[in-house]
């Protein structure tokens, strides 16, 4: 599953201390970003965004959208908050999710050149329709 977002678009967006204080959480301390920690964050976020997106679009993307990207940011970012996280972050996970849940129910499109829904059933599927039943308990009576 490649990643909505890297290492590279975390420092851009959050700072290296940030992230250096989020990661670097065993001593002795590195003092610099502990990749699986991160690594990790990031991979959460993806199965997140793959579950809701996957109910809408085939997986996966040929393409990512932008707002993709940056709510795997904000999905990530809040993951590496073990302990209570800011009301920015925790209100930049609400909205990433509220996102995600309309994009999963299909209120909100997805903006996917290339991107096909997921495979429905044929169109020649066989319906059977049965008469009412003609012995039950409900209609034999006194028998």
């Amino acid at each position: 599953m490649p990643a909505y977002i890297d290492k590279a678009g975390m420092i851009a967006r959050y700072g290296e201390k940030s992230l250096i204080d989020l990661t670097d959480r065993v001593k002795p301390y590195t003092g610099a970003i502990v990749d699986a920690v991160l690594d990790q964050a990031i991979s959460s976020a993806g199965s997140i965004i793959d579950l809701h997106v996957g109910q809408q679009h085939a997986l996966p993307l040929a393409s990512v959208p932008a707002a993709l990207v940056e709510i795997a940011a904000a999905l990530a970012f809040s993951g590496l908050h073990i302990n209570d996280a800011p009301d920015r972050v925790t209100r930049a996970y609400e909205q990433g999710m509220r996102t995600l849940r309309q994009i999963g129910d299909g209120t909100l499109g997805l903006p996917v050149a290339g991107s096909a829904a997921p495979a429905e059933a044929p169109a020649n599927t066989v319906t059977i329709e049965a008469s009412e039943r003609v012995f039950g308990r409900d209609n034999m009576g006194s028998w």
